[in-house]
């Protein structure tokens, strides 16, 4: 139960490089028709102005991802897994409350064993939602999975399940009644989101535990969207590996992004499962399946023994934020929208549309698309560059995409880019509001 997965029939795609190996987040049909590409089709979509790079949904190996030929497989990666860690403890307002502490990556206490019961399995099944979402480029549909917080239907899950996407819709345990989704807000930088199912009352909760008293050897059952496939959640076994890991993961554009405190598990993460649940041998929810591991094609999806998943005492704490709407890294609502589409390498020199290979421009982010205001009234154009925006230098795509995360919809910032003949230009913009989250 991995990766983002595509919805995407290449027509005859080229052999795939070889790549290192890496945590992936890599496209995946979910149409059972035909299945997974083999490998990453081509060409790659632009990526969005204010359009978080998807890659963080990259890194989840869970989410079953946008379509378009985009692909979120990893090319670098790098593993910490700490002697010791601590793995942030909380306390909160929903579902039970989970203790606080800190926990090394030996763990405390003596690990458990066994398996929880079917009956245990159903329960927490009725308290798991399977989301699908068009991408908001149009190029495809996504799936996922969320938990459950409040009978209202307040739903956690990851923040790269429903970036860059439209018309999301959810269904509780894969079956019956689907409901319009809503986004609350989300931390990009922690991939954690919170959505509303639009319309929901007396629904069952997922049964919070304290990822504090994780211990390496701790028996640990996965459910999930696994594959996209729908229905009641996919269901597989495992055990804690590690506590208080550190990823960092790349994608093929070059954006990059680094999640602490995660609990590392052995275990067949699959795509789409990412935002869905990890439960101990009692019962209760220790943490949220966001990333795993491929060994080396990463653009090959299979599923992967070695997964990740955000502790639920650090997701609860986000939530915490989220609802109280406020927090370093917390967007309410859709994103900040700067209205272009950028691209990690010079637009033209593989024979994509357009053709920047003529352009003077020498630093920045490359722009492939002006596609709306601010920046279409600013005077920024197809084949510049953006060099900076609101104070931070941007050198690529990475830089932008990291910079817009931190900006508001209706925020004034000032934005600096380079056109095509070498000029440069600086104007203040108002940022609009996407018609997604970021």
């Amino acid at each position: 139960m991995t990766n983002e997965m595509h919805d995407y029939l290449p027509p005859n795609p080229p052999p795939p490089p070889d790549e290192p190996a890496g945590v992936s987040y890599s496209p995946w049909s979910s149409d059972p028709q035909w299945g997974p590409p083999v490998w990453t089709p081509t060409p790659q979509r632009p990526r969005g102005s204010g359009l978080r790079r998807t890659a963080l949904a990259a890194f989840a190996i869970a989410c079953v991802g946008a379509g378009g030929g985009t692909a979120w497989a990893l090319t670098t990666s790098s593993i910490n897994n700490p002697s010791t860690g601590s793995p942030s403890g909380s306390s909160n307002n929903i579902g039970n409350s989970p203790g606080t502490g800190n926990n090394p990556s030996t763990g405390n206490g003596t690990p458990s064993t066994g398996t929880i019961s079917a009956a245990t399995i159903a329960k927490i099944d009725a308290a798991v939602v399977d989301i699908n979402a068009d991408t908001a480029a149009g190029s495809g549909e996504v799936a996922g999975t969320g938990m459950i917080l409040t009978s209202n239907g307040l739903v956690l899950t990851n923040n790269h399940v429903i970036d860059d996407t439209i018309n999301i819709r959810a269904q509780i345990d894969g079956t019956g009644k689907s409901y319009q989704v809503k986004i609350i807000g989300y931390d990009a930088k922690d991939d954690v989101a919170l959505v509303q199912l639009v319309g929901a009352s007396n629904l069952p909760t997922i049964p919070i535990g304290d990822s504090s008293k994780v211990s390496v050897g701790d028996a640990i059952t996965v459910l999930g969207n696994a594959l996209g496939k729908g229905g009641t959640p996919a269901v597989v076994t495992g055990t804690v590996a590690q506590l208080g890991t550190t990823i960092t993961a790349s994608d093929d554009s070059g954006d990059n992004e680094t999640l602490t405190q995660m609990i590392q598990v052995s275990a067949a993460i699959e795509p789409g499962d990412s935002g869905g649940p990890e439960v101990n041998a009692n019962g209760q929810v220790i943490g949220m399946t966001t990333a795993g591991q491929t060994s080396g094609n990463p653009t090959q999806e299979t599923g992967s023994t070695v997964g990740f998943a955000i502790p639920i005492n650090k997701a609860i704490t986000i939530i915490s934020e989220i609802r109280a709407g406020s927090g370093t890294n917390i967007h309410i609502g859709n994103a900040a929208l700067l209205g272009v589409a950028v691209s990690p390498d010079q637009p033209g020199v593989d024979g994509s549309s357009p053709d920047c290979t003529a352009s003077q421009a020498t630093s920045g982010a490359w722009v492939s698309g002006v596609t709306a205001n601010p920046a279409a009234g600013a005077g920024v154009t197809v084949c510049g560059r953006i060099t900076s925006i609101g104070g931070n230098t941007v050198a690529n795509t990475n830089d932008l995409h990291n910079a817009m995360e931190s900006f508001k919809v209706g925020q004034t910032v000032s934005l600096t880019w380079m056109d095509a003949s070498a000029v440069s230009h600086t104007a203040t913009i108002t940022l609009g509001q996407a018609t997604f989250p970021d």
